[in-house]
């Protein structure tokens, strides 16, 4: 992730970031997310926060069709 920042308000920020394929989500007001279409495979997947950082855990999918629920949780 690549911080973009105002020079002049310091609490104005933004984060972009720049992937290599079209997987990805932004979670939900209740903290839910959903990543769709996923081929099978397995998979390592990422979650990151601005000041806790990245958790990550490894995903098989037997099919497209498959679900998996996963939980990151951060510890302040």
């Amino acid at each position: 992730m690549v911080k973009i920042k105002c020079e002049v308000h310091p609490w104005m920020a933004g984060y972009v970031g720049v992937l290599g394929h079209p997987f990805y989500s932004v979670t939900h007001s209740e903290g839910t997310f959903e990543i769709k279409d996923l081929p099978p495979g397995q998979y390592i997947v990422e979650a990151w926060h601005e000041k806790y950082g990245v958790l990550a855990q490894s995903v098989p999918l037997s099919s497209a069709e498959e679900i998996q629920e996963i939980n990151f949780e951060y510890k302040s």
